[in-house]
């Protein structure tokens, strides 16, 4: 379902793309459509992967009976992002931006009966961007950078909570529609932290990932 989600839309992009370049929207007042500070909104599509593994550690109150198993299922959040950005050298583009906000999704693993698993939740994020400007209103870009998520238990006695950090990678695309407005269509995939849970006599170690769709529009300050 994620993978069909996530065709169909690069491939709405694509059609939306192609009518823009007939028109001559720009995203800025000048040839660097895309320097200077922007503020955005995006809304997301996310995926989360539990990757678990589960040890007993007190056989006489072990109630799981080990992972027969998983269950990815998508959500839905938003992003508030600001960040700066300049044509470094000709067509080629160098930003940062940080972004904070709401990502959906829950991993869980199960033995048939019982489930366990994470939620996602509050995000914190910082990315580098490169890319290049392939005419006056269109940027195609690559990023890393480090995220943060904060995960939240399901099916346990006690909830629990904690920030997970990682690594981030992506790509996106983002293509001037009016003065100052442009729109943003962007992937991103983080590897994060590991955490152990505890239930009663067994430990479930979770070491998510999470991939997010992105849909976005942007406020050119210049």
């Amino acid at each position: 379902m994620f993978n069909k989600s996530k065709v169909a839309l690069i491939g709405a992009s694509a059609i939306a793309m192609s009518s823009l370049m007939t028109t001559q929207a720009q995203a800025g007042l000048d040839a660097n459509a895309f320097e200077g500070l922007y503020l955005g909104l995006n809304f997301n599509y996310s995926k989360v992967t539990a990757n678990a593994t589960f040890d007993i550690l007190d056989a006489d109150t072990s109630t799981f009976g080990g992972i027969t198993g998983t269950e990815n299922s998508n959500g839905y959040g938003g992003v508030l992002y600001g960040g700066i950005g300049t044509n470094l050298w000709g067509p080629l583009y160098v930003g940062i931006e940080g972004g904070l906000g709401v990502n959906g999704g829950t991993g869980t693993v199960t033995d048939g009966t019982t489930t366990f698993g994470l939620k996602s939740g509050f995000s914190f994020d910082v990315s580098p961007r490169i890319g290049v400007t392939v005419s006056d209103n269109i940027l195609v870009y690559a990023l890393g950078g480090y995220t943060s998520i904060k995960f939240s238990s399901r099916g346990f006695a006690n909830d629990q909570s904690k920030s997970l950090g990682g690594y981030r990678y992506g790509a996106g695309i983002e293509v001037g529609i009016m003065e100052d407005i442009a729109v943003r269509l962007e992937y991103v995939r983080t590897e994060h932290s590991s955490v152990t849970w505890i239930n009663g006599g067994d430990s479930f170690n979770f070491d998510p990932s999470t991939q997010v769709i992105k849909i976005g529009v942007i406020l050119h300050m210049d």
